[in-house]
C-alpha cells in the first residue's frame, strides 16, 4: 500500500523539517544520479539549506564547466529574443 499524499505546506516543527529536508536532499542527489546514469544526460544539481550550506552534484568532472555551459545557453537565448525588443524600440521612437 502506498503512502498517502502530503500536502505541500512548510513544517513548522524545526527537527521534523530538518529530519525531511535531510531525506529529500538525499532522494535528489539520488535521482539526478540516477537520470545522469540511465539518460547519459548531464546533470548538475545545487541545493542551499536555510542555514545556506550548500550540497551539490555534478555528473560532470567540475561543476564550474556546467554553469559556463549554462551561462553561454542562457545569454545565446537572451540574444535571439533581444533583436525583436531591439527593434521594437526602434520603431516607437521613429514614429
Amino acid at each position: 500500500m502506498g503512502r498517502g499524499r502530503v500536502e505541500m505546506k512548510r513544517i513548522e516543527n524545526k527537527i521534523n523539517r530538518q529530519v525531511t529536508f535531510s531525506k529529500r536532499r538525499a532522494g535528489l542527489l539520488k535521482k539526478a544520479h540516477e537520470i545522469s546514469i540511465l539518460c547519459d544526460a548531464e546533470v548538475s544539481l545545487i541545493v542551499f539549506s536555510h542555514k545556506g550550506k550548500l550540497f551539490e552534484y555534478s555528473s560532470e568532472s567540475c561543476m564550474e564547466k556546467v554553469l559556463e555551459r549554462y551561462e553561454r545557453y542562457s545569454y545565446a537565448e537572451k540574444q535571439l529574443k533581444a533583436p525583436d525588443s531591439h527593434v521594437n524600440a526602434q520603431t516607437n521612437w521613429s514614429v
